[in-house]
């Protein structure tokens, strides 16, 4: 941390984006499973479900690709938020899962809602880094 210079540092994986990678994997592999969201389901529930993950992935690699401070700084901000939104509404269709298709359990959907929840949280820590960041006005 605050012993490792810059010139030191080695290039890491963005743990955002990862993240954001295994959820839509995850959820992928979920809403296929016979088991879990039967075939009758998986175009009204699962399929949705996907589709919400990836956009959060979409969001986060997105707005990733955008330099911190550029001309795009109010895109890179607006990609945040969209994925923060699109978090709660997969959390939603997730519980509609659990409450629609029988073999979907609050325990079996488990890892997939602890990924979200930590997908979350380190958006929003990114948001505020961000903002903590800018300029302040008058400065």
């Amino acid at each position: 941390k605050g012993g490792t210079y810059a010139r030191n540092r080695k290039p890491t994986p963005f743990d955002t984006a990862e993240l954001a990678q295994d959820l839509k994997h995850s959820v992928a592999i979920y809403c296929m499973n016979d088991k879990y969201v039967p075939k009758r389901w998986r175009f009204i529930n699962g399929k949705p479900a996907i589709d919400y993950a990836a956009h959060i992935r979409d969001c986060i690699m997105h707005a990733n690709g955008i330099e911190f401070g550029s001309a795009l700084q109010k895109e890179r901000s607006r990609l945040q938020y969209e994925a923060l939104a699109y978090c709660e509404i997969l959390q939603r269709q997730l519980l509609d899962i659990i409450a629609e298709c029988d073999g979907a359990t609050h325990d079996n959907i488990h890892e997939i809602t602890s990924m979200l929840d930590k997908l979350y949280g380190m958006v929003k820590r990114w948001i505020e880094t961000d903002i903590a960041r800018l300029p302040k006005n008058g400065s």
